[in-house]
């Protein structure tokens, strides 16, 4: 019998690739071999079709106090319930926290605090702490600009700093992973951060959403670090409705308006987005939701499937957290995730095999 240790390489990754997603932190510590080779982009790229045929997809949750990576599967078989099953837990935050993922990398940062903020690559379990510059500066996307086919991966943030009642300026720093730095960043938003709502990264570019004279999305670009012009959105939301973003596995925009007045929750997604260009395919579902009251709009997509999961606490219990899993025809299913007294969904998530480089031990930044 040939030991798994003689095996030729490309055997070992086809073997190996079929393993769970949660399985590779025990693969990857196994020995060097298996742990180099778990890095190497091609096996990423044949874990990421295994997980695609599985009908799974991936998101940042907050169970127990803790992060962890959560695999949803999306059975649409009637003998076949889908599932939400956590990978592990894995970075334990203290007190309130934002969520930003792009590119394989998530960086979490406090809501309130001037503490560090931590980069992490979940599939690698890799992590590095930051530590701000300034004590009121906080963080406001992450992406990367790609160089030579490399993804370089940089942090936006922002400080807002009062000269007078009526005189704002918003002053921001860029921090790039691969020299471990930050720099001034010298540019003009106008109001573009003072009123966001929420953003997302689409092929390594933020995305911010605004209602503040009118609904628009606001774009950075991590390449020429310049924000571009506001892009309209395929819709006019009214006074009380919900309007949320997300990010179609990197690739494309989606956005969830639900109108309050009538009970309807529609989504559109993008044909084509840029920082300076956007624009909308044909509404992509309507759901009736006289059955929900959704307060929060988390949700994700699958466009193949025409499967949307809508994140909320259900209302006819005290802190329960549900996903409800919609699709077209009437098509409606309900995944009870258990009790949280904060709102636990944060990202979702596609894997990446990039790997955080790690600072010289004492060095900071």
């Amino acid at each position: 019998m040939t030991k798994m240790s003689k095996l030729p390489n490309d055997l070992l990754e086809e073997i190996l690739s079929r393993s769970p997603l949660y399985s590779m932190r025990a693969i990857r510590l196994t020995c060097k071999k298996w742990n180099t080779l778990a890095k190497e982009e091609s096996f990423t790229k044949k874990q990421l079709v295994q997980t695609k045929a599985a009908k799974e997809f991936m998101v940042i949750m907050m169970m127990d106090s803790k992060f962890c990576l959560m695999n949803i599967n999306l059975n649409k078989e009637e003998d076949v319930e889908p599932s939400i099953k956590c990978n592990g837990k894995i970075i334990n935050p203290i007190g309130m926290c934002r969520v930003y993922h792009c590119g394989g990398l998530v960086c979490i940062t406090k809501s309130f605090s001037n503490t560090r903020d931590v980069v992490w690559n979940p599939y690698l379990g890799q992590t590095r702490w930051i530590k701000p510059r300034s004590h009121h500066a906080y963080i406001y996307a992450i992406g990367y600009e790609t160089k030579k086919s490399c993804r370089s991966y940089k942090i936006l943030s922002s400080e807002h700093n009062y000269i007078n009642i009526d005189d704002e300026r918003v002053d921001y720093e860029i921090y790039e992973l691969d020299s471990n730095s930050w720099r001034a960043l010298d540019v003009n938003s106008n109001w573009a951060t003072a009123f966001y709502k929420m953003d997302v990264s689409v092929k390594g570019n933020s995305y911010t959403y605004t209602d503040y004279r009118g609904d628009f999305l606001i774009s950075f670009d991590f390449t020429t670090e310049r924000f571009g012009p506001t892009l309209p959105l395929p819709f006019h939301s009214r006074c009380g409705d919900i309007v949320a973003l997300s990010s179609v596995r990197e690739e494309k925009l989606a956005v969830l308006l639900h109108r309050c007045n009538i009970s309807r929750m529609e989504i559109w997604i993008t044909n084509k987005i840029e920082p300076n260009n956007v624009s909308w395919g044909k509404l992509f579902l309507t759901v009736d939701m006289k059955p929900l009251i959704i307060d929060d709009g988390i949700f994700f997509i699958d466009e193949e499937k025409k499967v949307v999961v809508v994140f909320d606490k259900d209302k006819e219990m005290r802190n329960p957290i549900t996903a409800y899993i919609i699709g077209e025809n009437g098509y409606f299913r309900k995944v009870d995730l258990g009790d949280s007294e904060s709102f636990p969904v944060r990202c979702s998530y596609v894997p990446s095999s990039v790997e955080i480089k790690q600072l010289a031990k004492g060095k900071s930044n």
